[in-house]
């Protein structure tokens, strides 16, 4: 079997693969999810694996064209290769939460690249830049080619490198998991790329993108598994895998807190105002959460009904107080299209004989029934 049809039998498996997980992303997107981004990255690899699998037919004379034709599907075979890179650009600057979309002094070169080869793309039936298209029909690359791919992957391993760096820098425990599901993208289209071009007739490089997708879809739907459905938070089970962790590594340089978080008569709130009102205060005390998860750099999740935890670690002699203090801060501040509500915090400083997870929940659960009393 020769290698063209082996790599036209692979695209068309990828391009199945990939077809499938952008159904699945556009049946579980929502609105203003800067992951729907990602689901443009797939969409464009769809239809380069789609150009790729019909130049490889033309190669082995499966579908043949003449010159105008072949000079048509190549300036769009190139293009979409370009706009998949532009999309993923996209896609990861809004997850660092980069300003580079809100300055069009810093937009405008940071899309020159790109622009230019699409527009590249569009007109090297004429330029001869990227291909060259003989009488015949046949392609032949052109003298822009190399610059072409070079400038892709200097997006892609920029991209990167930079979210390496931003995932050892964030203090959010969910943006250093994405961050470093981006950062391991580039790695095996660039590996394979590589290969693809030192070894004649080995055409690997759509499966090392594909498999790349895949990583991150995979985290997409690991994030599905582990986050409430509500309050897009941590669910119980990873507060779980996350305290076994946390328990057993050394506590001599660092001191680990737990808060327990209860909303104060949330039955009445339901009976009373209806489950929806509930519902939107619950949604309500995960937002102050992740504003503290993010002032302390701490791991936050929903326990259940209306009971939430909190976990911090803490240099020796560091105090705990602010945490406790800008938690008070926020629930007292009042919360706008919300009736009036408060909750009940407690905490507890692990040791040695809190050994197993629910001693420690326990101790903090029994400081914030002491608080809720003091309510009464």
């Amino acid at each position: 079997m020769s290698s063209e049809i082996m790599s036209l039998e692979m695209d068309v498996f990828c391009l199945l693969l990939l077809i499938r997980i952008l159904y699945q992303m556009y049946i579980n997107r929502e609105q203003n999810d800067h992951r729907n981004y990602f689901y443009h990255t797939i969409a464009w690899a769809c239809v380069y694996l789609f150009m790729d699998a019909i130049w490889i037919m033309n190669v082995k004379h499966l579908l043949t064209f003449n010159k105008i034709q072949s000079g048509i599907f190549n300036s769009f075979y190139f293009c979409s290769l370009a706009m998949l890179v532009c999309s993923w650009y996209i896609y990861a600057q809004k997850t660092f939460h980069s300003t580079v979309f809100e300055h069009k002094k810093r937009l405008v070169p940071t899309f020159i690249p790109l622009i230019f080869f699409i527009g590249s793309s569009l007109v090297s039936y004429w330029t001869h830049g990227l291909f060259v298209i003989d009488q015949a029909g046949n392609y032949h690359r052109g003298k822009l080619l190399p610059f072409y791919f070079l400038i892709l992957f200097a997006y892609i391993l920029y991209l990167s490198i930079k979210a390496g760096y931003l995932s050892k820098k964030a203090k959010n425990y969910l943006y250093q998991k994405e961050y470093k599901a981006i950062a391991r993208f580039s790695f095996l289209p660039f590996i394979t790329a590589l290969i693809q071009i030192t070894v004649d007739h080995l055409l690997i490089f759509n499966l090392g993108l594909t498999y790349s997708i895949f990583i991150v879809y995979n985290y997409f739907q690991q994030n599905l598994i582990s986050l409430d459905p509500l309050t897009k938070i941590n669910n119980r089970e990873q507060l779980d895998i996350y305290l076994t962790t946390k328990m057993k590594e050394n506590h001599q340089k660092k001191d680990l807190y737990l808060f327990l978080l209860d909303i104060d008569q949330f039955k009445k709130i339901n009976d009373e105002l209806g489950h929806v009102v509930g519902d939107q205060i619950i949604l309500k005390t995960a937002d102050i959460l992740k504003q503290i998860a993010h002032l302390h750099n701490c791991f936050i999740s929903r326990y259940g009904g209306d009971e939430f935890i909190i976990v911090c670690e803490r240099d020796k002699n560091e105090e705990i107080m602010p945490v406790f203090n800008d938690l008070q801060r926020l629930f007292q501040q009042s919360h706008e299209g919300l009736p009036d509500f408060s909750v009940s915090i407690g905490y507890a400083k692990y040791d040695e004989s809190l050994n197993y997870i629910p001693k420690f929940i326990e101790k903090a659960d029994h400081y914030m029934y002491l608080n809720k009393n003091v309510k009464k």
